[in-house]
């Protein structure tokens, strides 16, 4: 099975907004913050927020490319998400090797980031295979409790 970007759409973001996760990894639920729910709406048909599809155009997940730069420096930083069905199953590397590649395709970095709450630990894996290096960490204080993140960077 092979893995596809492509532009989001309403059904798409109808979709992602629907997906819970279970034990630690509710923390990646969908529906319980407004903001997100409301970004994944505000993202739809735009030019660096996509939706992954396999072979038969099934919805596997989504990923996001944006500035973290500082002072008019671009750094771009990638999110992502699976869908929950597929996680822990040994799809992650081919998943998110697909959204390296096509994503530099379509936005041309040499430099890519990406940060992970550092309980994570299988896709703190998975990124380490796909050859991310671990940079630094940063505390977020998200739904009223504090996470430690991890920052991870790769260079072309």
């Amino acid at each position: 099975m092979s893995y596809t970007l492509r532009k989001r759409t309403k059904e798409d973001v109808l979709e992602f907004i629907t997906w819970t996760y279970d034990g630690d990894y509710s923390f990646y639920d969908n529906n319980i913050q407004e903001e997100k729910v409301q970004g994944f709406l505000q993202s739809i048909d735009t030019d660096r927020y996509f939706s992954i599809i396999n072979d038969e155009g099934e919805l596997m997940g989504n990923c996001e490319f944006f500035n973290v730069g500082e002072d008019g420096e671009e750094i771009i930083a990638v999110g992502v998400q699976m869908k929950p069905v597929l996680t822990g199953k040994g799809n992650g590397l081919k998943f998110i090797k697909t959204i390296i590649e096509q994503g530099r395709e379509r936005i041309g970095y040499t430099h890519l980031e990406l940060a992970v709450v550092d309980f994570n630990q299988r896709a703190i894996r998975v990124y380490e295979q796909a050859g991310f290096k671990r940079k630094g960490e940063f505390q977020n204080c998200i739904r009223g409790r504090e996470y430690r993140f991890i920052i991870m960077e790769k260079d072309w």
